[in-house]
C-alpha cells in the first residue's frame, strides 16, 4: 500500500479504535441491514429512495437497505478508511474510476464472490468492470458523462459545429437591464472543473496520459483547449464571467441559459424544474474533432469486510438494484443508460430521444481509465486550470503547472 495511504489508514484506525467490527452471524431479532454508501442526488436520489423504500416494504422482517448519502470526494477517502480499519459499508456505490484505487487499498471483495456467473452473464462489457483479472464492480448504468443540454424554446436545434453554434449563443446573451451584465447566457457550464474542461481537450486532440500513465497535459493541444475556453467566456462573452455547478444549475433551471453542459445525473431535474430540454453532442471543436467527454460506468462494489453469513443477502438486494426491472425503471425515469442488452431492445427504452441522444454522445466519447493515476491527474489539474480561469496564470504557464503537479501526486503515491 503506498505510503501515504498507510499512513490515512492508521489515523483511521485510532480514531475508530472503539467501533464495533462486523459480528459473527445475523442478529436473533429483527432483518439483516445491508448499509450502502452512495452520491446519487437530487431527481435521481428521489427515485433510489424510492426503490429502496419499496424493496424494503417487501421483504420487511428479513432484509433492510440503509442508505448514506456522501459527496464523491468524502466517499472515496471514506471508504477506504473505513474498510482498512474493518469497518464501513457493506456496498458502496460510486464512479467505475474509483474501484482501482479500492482495490490497490485493499477495501473491496470481488463482485463474484456474492453473485452467480448466470446473473453476470446478463451485463455487457461496460456492466461488470474487471481491473487486475477480478471483477470488481457491477453497474447499473453507463455513461456519467457530459453532453449539450439545450432549453428548446431558447434554441430549438444545436448546429454540429462551435463556429455555427456560438452566434447563435451570442444572440441568446441578453442585458436587458442596461447594468451591463447578461440576464441571460447562451450557455453555462462549471468550466473551472477538470472533469467538465476535458471534452475540450479531447477536441483539440490532447489527453491527459500515456497508455503507460504519463501526464501529457504540457501540450499545444491543452493550451489550445484552454484558450477555447476562455474565447467562450472572454471573447463571444456567451458564457458567465464567473461559475460553478450549482450557478450554473440554477441559470439553466431558471431559464436564464440558453444551454448547459452536464451529465445524465441532472437530466431527470430539469425537467422537474420545467424545462423542455433536449440533449445533443457537445459541438465539434474547430479543428473538426468532436468534444468528447469522459465516459464510465457506475454502479455497486462489496466492502472488503462483509462476512460469509451475509453474502446471501447482498445478493438478493443487488439483483435487486441491478437487475433488468430496475435498469428498465432508470431508463424511463432518469434517461440513465443501461447495461444490460435485453433492457435497450425494450421499446418504450428504445424509442426515448433523450437516451437515444445520450447514446449518441456516449459514442463519441473516451472511456476513463480505471487506473489509480486518475485520481492524480483529478487533483493535479485542478488548481493550475483554476489559476488560469481566474487570471492568475497563462494558458501555457497552466499546463506547465498542471503536468508538474500531476506528476508529482503520481511519484507521491508510488513511494
Amino acid at each position: 500500500m503506498p505510503r501515504i495511504l498507510r499512513l490515512f489508514a492508521v489515523l483511521w484506525l485510532a480514531a475508530s479504535a472503539s467501533a464495533c467490527r462486523p459480528d459473527d452471524g445475523p442478529p436473533k431479532d429483527g432483518p439483516v441491514e445491508v448499509l450502502i454508501w452512495h452520491k446519487k442526488d437530487g431527481v435521481e436520489l428521489d427515485f433510489f429512495n424510492r426503490q429502496v423504500a419499496a424493496f424494503n416494504r417487501e421483504h420487511d422482517g428479513r432484509i433492510r437497505i440503509k442508505t448514506l448519502k456522501r459527496d464523491n470526494e468524502e466517499l472515496r477517502t471514506q471508504f477506504i478508511f473505513a474498510s482498512v480499519g474493518g469497518q464501513g459499508p457493506d456496498l458502496i456505490f460510486g464512479p467505475s474510476d474509483n474501484i482501482s484505487v479500492f482495490a490497490v487499498t485493499g477495501s473491496l471483495r470481488p463482485v463474484t464472490d456474492v453473485l452467480p456467473d448466470t446473473f453476470l452473464a446478463r451485463f455487457d462489457s461496460s456492466g461488470v468492470l474487471d481491473w487486475n483479472g477480478k471483477k470488481w464492480l457491477v453497474a447499473d448504468q453507463v455513461g456519467n458523462h457530459l453532453a449539450f443540454v439545450y432549453n428548446k424554446r431558447l434554441l430549438p436545434a444545436v448546429p454540429e459545429t462551435w463556429e455555427e453554434l456560438i452566434p447563435m449563443l451570442q444572440a441568446l446573451t441578453k442585458d436587458t437591464t442596461g447594468d451591463g451584465r447578461p440576464d441571460r447566457y447562451g450557455l453555462t457550464w462549471n468550466y473551472t472543473e477538470p472533469f467538465f474542461f476535458v471534452p475540450f481537450l479531447t477536441g483539440a486532440g490532447g489527453w491527459v496520459m500515456t497508455p503507460d500513465e504519463k501526464p501529457t497535459l504540457d501540450t499545444p493541444q491543452t493550451v489550445e483547449a484552454i484558450r477555447f475556453v476562455l474565447d467562450l467566456r472572454d471573447k463571444y462573452k456567451i458564457i458567465p464571467g464567473e461559475s460553478d455547478y450549482n450557478v450554473a444549475e440554477t441559470l439553466f433551471k431558471e431559464g436564464r441559459a440558453a444551454a448547459v453542459i452536464n451529465g445524465p445525473w441532472a437530466w431527470a431535474g430539469y425537467k422537474r424544474a420545467g424545462i423542455d430540454y433536449g440533449i445533443a453532442r457537445i459541438p465539434k471543436m474547430p479543428g473538426g474533432r468532436w468534444s468528447a467527454p469522459v465516459t464510465s460506468s457506475l454502479g455497486y462494489s462489496v466492502n472488503v469486510n462483509v462476512p460469509d453469513w451475509k453474502v446471501p443477502y447482498l445478493r438478493t438486494v443487488l439483483e435487486f438494484l441491478t437487475g433488468p426491472a430496475m435498469q428498465t425503471a432508470m431508463a424511463d425515469s432518469l434517461a440513465t443508460i443501461p447495461t444490460q442488452p435485453q433492457v435497450l431492445a425494450i421499446p418504450k427504452v428504445a424509442e426515448n430521444p433523450i437516451l437515444q441522444a445520450s447514446l449518441a454522445q456516449l459514442a463519441v466519447g473516451r472511456p476513463m481509465p480505471l487506473t489509480p493515476q486518475m485520481r492524480q491527474v483529478w487533483d493535479g489539474m485542478r488548481g493550475p486550470y483554476q489559476l488560469v480561469m481566474s487570471g492568475s496564470v497563462s494558458p501555457e504557464q497552466g499546463a506547465r503547472k498542471m503536468q508538474v503537479e500531476v506528476q508529482n501526486l503520481m511519484d507521491d503515491m508510488s513511494r
